[in-house]
């Protein structure tokens, strides 16, 4: 049965278009919000029993606040008795921490283990990985980057990790003292009973995975349900959830794709990332500056769960993540569309255009302005800033989806002109851009109180021209034709 879910979890993704589906196993797909109450968690039975080192911790978090203990996941939960297990926690101050218990006690002189130097932010998505060969070395990585850390002030002497009959959590850990519980978001946990390297980390962070990697003994994607109390477990270990209370499953913002590629580096000089994709489309990043830690690039293989503001787009898209350095990456985006993409053609090429959004919680995409060059075929964004997700997308013609363009449509008269060209239904006092169709602005205008503009063609070239004005969220443009 494992493997049959293993095999077929990526081929949902197809039914997820439907708005009523309860799964949507697109891109980072679906989450879990927990609400810091510790009676709303997931239950994952008595399960990992034998496991010790090497042991290696991954998940999407996306917090919203701290108590007094901050629980991401733990292997041997209970309400009374001793500290057995190991437990993934975060300190009041974002700190994370990794411990075990040595089955004797329910103090400190029972537990021990490492916690981090740095914190990790409230309100954004991190990824967090710990690595623990032994309980005297482990490492703790926010995003792919490895932090400082130290002794917990846990005093026990034990070096292997002592189970219980009690159950595993996920979002919630209990002790004979209290019960907390998780403040926020989880998506793409992963449990492994081998130490993952950083390039490994790194690596898989920003894609799912195949569920058949060796070592992988847990692993939660969320996607699967809405409503089924289940929390489905895609590894071999088919260590299902079972939610105890309310646990909410809602679209997920985690940067998580099907494919992706990475670079870290101290020096982004002349570094660029670029993925290709099934329809011959590509998406570049260069010049990246701000020095970030890291950055990523994906690729998601289907059509975005929710298409709201495309008109025509193709079936996959693309996103950039990144470790920043207190300070969002900048970088210049390139574009570059194919005829065999499903949507773009010689004839309307014109009209393509980008799209982007935050991340997948959202459900609007919305236009991101890029100079289009038709005669290489390729969308450009300069000095673009921090993470977002791209889609390629051809507008509706003369900006047919634009909420003025709706109500009066854009025309251009005489078609074609030889010495004046005159337009109607502008938004009135504001500029217009006219550009070739190799993407080289010709002038900026402005029309008059009525929304009417009149240029001056007797020295244009022959051939096709766009007129286009974007006025806050409105964008609409209209072809025209100069012939002498």
């Amino acid at each position: 049965m494992k493997t049959f879910k293993s095999i077929i979890f990526a081929l949902f993704a197809m039914f997820a278009l439907n708005a009523n589906a309860q799964s949507n196993f697109i891109g980072s797909g679906l989450m879990l919000n927990f609400d810091g109450n510790a009676d709303n968690y997931y239950d994952l039975g008595d399960n990992y029993n034998t496991l010790n080192f090497p042991v290696t911790f991954e998940a999407w978090v996306y917090q919203e606040g701290y108590s007094l203990y901050t629980p991401v996941f733990a292997t041997d939960s209970y309400t009374s008795g001793n500290y057995y297990g190991l437990y993934v926690r975060f300190d009041p101050t974002g700190k994370l921490i990794f411990e075990i218990g040595n089955g004797a006690g329910a103090g400190g002189a029972h537990r021990r283990g490492k916690i981090t130097s740095t914190t990790a932010p409230l309100n954004e998505w991190i990824h967090i990985a710990i690595v623990a060969n032994s309980i005297t070395d482990i490492k703790f990585y926010f995003n792919g980057v490895l932090q400082a850390c130290v002794n917990t002030d846990g005093t026990a002497t034990n070096t292997s990790i002592p189970h219980n009959s009690n159950p595993v959590n996920l979002g919630r850990y209990a002790t004979v003292h209290r019960s907390d519980a998780f403040i926020g978001k989880l998506d793409e946990v992963r449990l492994w009973n081998i130490a993952r390297t950083e390039t490994e980390i790194r690596d898989k962070m920003c894609e799912k995975l195949t569920a058949t990697e060796s070592g992988l003994i847990g692993y939660w994607i969320v996607d699967e349900n809405t409503t089924d109390p289940t929390l489905e477990d895609y590894s071999v270990s088919n260590v299902n959830g079972t939610e105890i209370g309310e646990v909410v499953k809602m679209n997920s913002g985690a940067p998580i794709g099907d494919i992706s590629v990475f670079n870290y580096t101290a020096d982004y000089t002349g570094i660029s990332l670029s993925l290709n994709s099934p329809g011959g489309d590509k998406l570049k990043i260069n010049k990246i500056a701000n020095l970030p830690y890291g950055v990523h690039l994906y690729r998601v293989n289907s059509a975005p769960a929710s298409i709201i503001g495309l008109n025509e787009n193709p079936n996959y898209y693309f996103g950039v993540f990144s470790a920043d350095n207190g300070i969002d990456a900048k970088y210049t985006l390139t574009y570059t569309y194919s005829y065999s993409n499903g949507v773009a053609t010689a004839i309307n090429e014109t009209d393509a255009t980008l799209y982007k959004r935050l991340d997948g919680s959202l459900n609007s995409w919305n236009f991101q302005p890029a100079t289009l060059t038709v005669a290489t075929k390729r969308l450009t964004k300069k000095n673009f800033s921090g993470r977002s997700e791209f889609i390629f997308n051809i507008e509706a013609p003369n900006g047919a989806k634009m909420a003025v363009a709706e109500k009066l449509a854009l025309n251009a008269y005489p078609q074609p002109a030889s010495y004046f060209v005159n337009f109607n239904n502008f938004v009135p006092n504001e500029n217009v851009q006219i550009f070739d169709l190799n993407g080289r602005t010709i002038e900026n205008v402005r029309t008059d109180c009525d929304g009417k503009l009149m240029i001056n063609v007797a020295d244009y070239p022959n051939g096709i021209y766009i007129a286009k004005q974007n006025y806050y969220d409105l964008q609409q443009g209209i072809k025209f034709v100069v012939q002498h």
